[in-house]
């Protein structure tokens, strides 16, 4: 299945300029040691999945098939540490997980067997997805900061499927299916923070890479964007919008088939800095 999404993500200029303070008033993004937010990510969730057998099979749209709801909340935490000059170690985790149930429209093919249109069945999934990165600052005053860097994210998929499935020799029997994955896959990314005083910041982030690692290959996006309102000296509140997109092959005796995963939607956060 064939999709086209478009990210925009707000790198922002200086069109806030004439909001500037005066140099030492800055929001404590842009020179603290140590950040943290925790909050909570409400993506919006498309999967399609194959796993082949002797023959290849058709794509599982599983958000269509089994009416996943349009939005679900998960834990998000993330955690950034300055060391030395210009650098600097993120760490950024979230967990999520999808199920329900359908009467079959058409047959689903799950490796060698049938899941039979007219079958009520559930199927779900779960992803949990680790981020780890250092980034280099390139260009930082008192008011921005850009840098770059490289770092990878640990994923693990898990999928299932149960109801009625099509034996060889045509009778009917009730079997549960699921395959699971846990993998990295590298990635290089870029960020930008613009302050224009000492409340108020707004970040953008990309991550992108597409390579192969034993016996995972494929690529992915992840893009955050904006802002935070700093209520006191240490705490804050942050809303974003975040849109993360996995496209992988899988080629293990488990697991021979491949995946595609889009979340997207809000998060919301409170913030610690000193």
């Amino acid at each position: 299945m064939t999709r086209k999404i478009i990210v925009i993500v707000p790198f922002i200029s200086l069109f806030c300029a004439t909001l500037v303070q005066a140099e030492d008033e800055y929001h404590p993004f842009l020179t603290d040691k140590f950040n943290i937010d925790i909050g909570a990510f409400w993506p919006k969730t498309n999967f399609d999945m194959k796993v082949d057998g002797r023959s290849p099979g058709e794509e599982i749209d599983f958000d269509e098939v089994f009416n996943f709801k349009n939005y679900h909340t998960a834990a998000s935490i993330n955690f950034r540490w300055r060391f030395g000059k210009k650098w600097s170690f993120w760490a950024q985790g979230w967990d999520t997980s999808s199920s329900g149930k359908a009467t079959l429209e058409e047959d689903i093919g799950w490796e060698n067997v049938i899941f039979k249109s007219g079958s009520f069945v559930k199927g779900g999934i779960g992803v949990s997805v680790g981020r780890l990165f250092f980034g280099r600052e390139f260009s930082l005053s008192p008011q921005h900061e850009f840098g770059m860097g490289a770092g990878l994210h640990w994923m693990e998929l898990d999928t299932f499927i149960k109801g009625d499935v099509l034996i060889n020799d045509g009778s009917i029997e009730f079997q549960r299916r699921s395959v699971s994955a846990s993998f990295p896959l590298p990635n290089i990314g870029v960020w930008y923070m613009y302050s224009w005083s000492p409340k108020w910041v707004l970040q953008s982030r990309v991550d992108w890479l597409s390579a192969s690692v034993g016996d995972y290959s494929g690529g992915l996006w992840d893009v955050q964007a904006g802002i935070n309102y700093q209520a006191f000296r240490n705490v804050g509140f942050g809303l974003y919008y975040k849109a993360f997109i996995l496209e992988v092959d899988v080629d293990k005796k488990s697991w021979h088939g491949n995946a595609e995963l889009i979340q997207s939607g809000p998060v919301l956060t409170m913030t610690a800095t000193w």
